[in-house]
């Protein structure tokens, strides 16, 4: 059968989500599941082929977005609910903006009633996990993680980061924000794509 694992975390010190309890719970060793996967599994269970279910699938898609770039409400029943904000590309606004002013905000997505209960009421097994809380690991045991990963590989990605140390997203993106202030990472990606590589003189067996 499978389980879900779990584990309590220590709540962010800025964050107003968690104020009524010092640790909030998170899944642990989560997993994407990508479309390919989805295709595929759907082919098991019915006669369609993979490439009906991939034609479907951008046709929904297509769709979806038709309906909201006119400003519609879309629901698909038993599933979630879309709808699209606008914002004015002005930094300050006189309320006489005109059309081509106003632009996308966001899409939102809000699950279905449906979905939320079903997904409730046949949720897998949970399991606390046996490892240690991530925001424990030490600057020293780090920057020896970082020292054997840059024996194997040149560069290393957040993700792979966050894996290695097995920390959160946010703990992951702190360190490596003291790292590079440090002068000990650098990131020789894209800004929105950073990639990072140890400065010469670091992360280097003594």
């Amino acid at each position: 059968m499978d389980t879900i694992e779990y584990d309590f975390y220590e709540n962010p010190e800025k964050s107003s989500e968690f104020q009524k309890s010092r640790y909030h719970v998170r899944i642990c060793n989560t997993q994407t599941i990508g479309t390919d996967s989805i295709v595929e599994a759907i082919n098991r269970q019915c006669t369609l082929t993979p490439a009906d279910i991939h034609a479907v699938i951008i046709a929904f898609q297509d769709e979806i977005a038709f309906q909201l770039q006119q400003g519609k409400i879309v629901h698909i029943d038993g599933l979630c609910q879309f709808n699209i904000s606008l914002k004015s590309r002005l930094k300050e606004n006189s309320g006489k903006e005109n059309g081509s002013d106003i632009v996308l905000k966001r899409i939102n997505i809000n699950p279905d009633k449906k979905l939320t209960e079903r997904v409730r009421d046949n949720l897998c097994h949970r399991v606390k996990s046996t490892g240690e809380h991530s925001e424990q690991i030490s600057e020293t045991e780090i920057t020896d993680i970082l020292t054997e990963h840059f024996k194997k590989k040149s560069t290393i990605t957040r993700a792979e980061f966050q894996r290695l140390c097995s920390i959160t997203k946010y703990m992951a993106c702190q360190h490596i924000n003291r790292l590079l202030s440090e002068g000990r990472l650098k990131n020789v990606g894209f800004r929105k794509h950073p990639v990072y590589m140890a400065v010469a003189g670091h992360f280097e067996e003594i």
